[in-house]
């Protein structure tokens, strides 16, 4: 695996405090923790070491949202000139604008992660097309449901994207109108 990781970003995420508001009632009732112990203890999850290893992986069947930015095969030096780029276009100043560049730039990596995997999806499935009527064929089988469900992620990714850079530019936007001074 890669070492780049989420962990880099300019906050940790997981010490948010959003949604850790104390008092209230619990959500969970005594009977209902009850239930849910007895029902875990029939658990048909993997029970050796070899089966656990396998479904921590699960992850990162197609990496789209998992906690790792970069996966094996992934070019740690492509990523590293697309995070330039970004740096050198946008110029964030500030934990909120290093944030939305950061989540931009995850999302823009990622789309083009489902687009090399949409490319060779409909390559491999032409390819092996038995009746040879290439991308017919392809959207009939069970690739056009997996073609399905990459559009899905493509489109998640890209209002992430577009959501991200309209955020930071609203920032950059307020940033520099506070900068302006105005002489009477």
């Amino acid at each position: 695996m890669n070492d780049t990781q989420i962990s880099e970003f300019p906050i940790s995420i997981g010490k948010s405090e959003i949604g850790n508001e104390k008092g209230g009632t619990p959500m969970t009732t005594q009977k209902q923790l009850e239930a849910n112990r007895l029902n875990a203890m029939q658990s048909t999850g993997p029970k050796t070491n070899e089966g656990k290893a396998l479904v921590a992986q699960n992850a990162l069947k197609h990496g789209f949202f998992s906690k790792q930015i970069l996966i094996d095969g992934e070019s740690k030096n492509e990523f590293d000139v697309l995070k330039m780029e970004f740096y050198s276009q946008f110029q964030p100043q500030g934990l909120l604008e290093n944030l939305f560049l950061e989540r931009a730039l995850t999302a823009a990596w990622r789309l083009s992660r489902v687009t090399q995997m949409e490319s060779m999806l409909i390559s491999y499935a032409a390819n092996n097309s038995f009746e040879n009527n290439g991308i017919i064929e392809v959207l009939k089988g069970r690739e056009g449901s997996e073609l399905a469900l990459l559009s899905r992620y493509e489109i998640t990714l890209e209002k992430i994207l577009f959501r991200s850079l309209g955020e930071l530019r609203a920032l950059q936007y307020a940033r520099k109108m506070n900068e302006t001074v105005i002489d009477f």
